[in-house]
């Protein structure tokens, strides 16, 4: 991914979330790290991760491991039934 892909990707979280800002060192920083992943794959998953949680993704959240790494559900994906009869 290059830069001017990354910072379409932050404007659009920017814009998803008052509380996100970005400047040229977090570009650059951010950079170092995503230019080795697609635009389509961060688009996708940050689409996802919007409908989903209240806070800005950081970058792990846009590329979470889904092949069984440690994951702790938040409260509401916890079914609090679970085991009542």
């Amino acid at each position: 991914m290059n830069k001017k892909e990354i910072y379409t990707l932050m404007v659009l979280i920017e814009a998803y979330y008052e509380k996100f800002q970005f400047d040229q060192y977090k570009l650059d920083s951010w950079h170092v790290v995503l230019r080795k992943y697609s635009f389509e794959r961060a688009h996708e998953n940050l689409l996802e991760f919007v409908a989903h949680s209240p806070n800005p993704p950081k970058i792990s959240d846009l590329f979470n491991n889904s092949s069984g790494g440690r994951y702790i559900p938040r409260i509401y994906e916890i079914d609090m039934t679970a085991g009542e009869d």
